[in-house]
């Protein structure tokens, strides 16, 4: 399977404790493979196997009270 990486857009995230409770939760998927927190963008960049589907990770972080947006690529 390809993996494919997604940048997610996430205005609440502010601070170390919140992009650990982010990579926490999402690291419970198996077929997540990579996740990176960028606090200064409030950007999370998440690679995936494809039987992710991209609302499943929207929705992981909308749970734990973190909504997010797709980052629209150029």
């Amino acid at each position: 399977m390809t993996p494919k990486t997604e940048t997610f857009k996430v205005e609440d995230m502010h601070c170390d404790s919140c992009v650990n409770t982010i990579t926490k939760t999402l690291s419970n998927n198996n077929s997540i493979s990579d996740i990176k927190c960028d606090l200064d963008t409030k950007e999370v960049d998440v690679t995936f196997d494809e039987t992710v589907d991209v609302e499943e990770v929207l929705s992981s972080l909308d749970m734990i009270g973190f909504p997010a947006t797709i980052k629209k690529k150029p």
